[in-house]
């Protein structure tokens, strides 16, 4: 549009035309810019929010080595007690051992023994 064959009104008006254009242009995307601020400042809320629930790393570590240090000196002492537990049982195994030698050792074979009771009966039979 020529703007020097128009009128002043006309010019006026399309000047008026112009910038109220581009001004409600101007407020809408000023509008979405609110909005978009406002939509990340929520984001930025829920990620902080989730970031305090989250222990941090020296925490993290910390129970960690708790857990392995207890865990470590809990099977130190289960180990230990094995130790004492074997110990005592190989001890009570080798008596049991013995016991059962001298037990052993103290009775006569089953030949012996057969032998002994045919003797005392070819005795008594010799003397019927």
């Amino acid at each position: 549009m020529q703007t020097a064959h128009m009128s002043f009104g006309e010019r006026l008006t399309y000047m008026e035309k112009l910038l109220g254009d581009s001004a409600s242009k101007h407020a809408k995307e000023l509008q979405a810019l609110r909005d978009a601020h406002n939509n990340h400042l929520k984001e930025l809320s829920g990620l902080k929010a989730a970031h305090a629930h989250h222990a941090t790393i020296p925490e993290r570590l910390g129970y960690l080595e708790k857990l392995l240090n207890d865990s470590a000196d809990k099977h130190t002492r289960e180990i230990q007690e094995l130790r004492v537990v074997h110990a005592q049982n190989t001890a009570a195994f080798a008596k049991h051992a013995k016991d059962v030698a001298n037990t052993t050792s103290h009775q006569a074979s089953t030949k012996d023994r057969i032998a002994y009771i045919e003797k005392l009966l070819g005795d008594s039979a010799d003397k019927h």
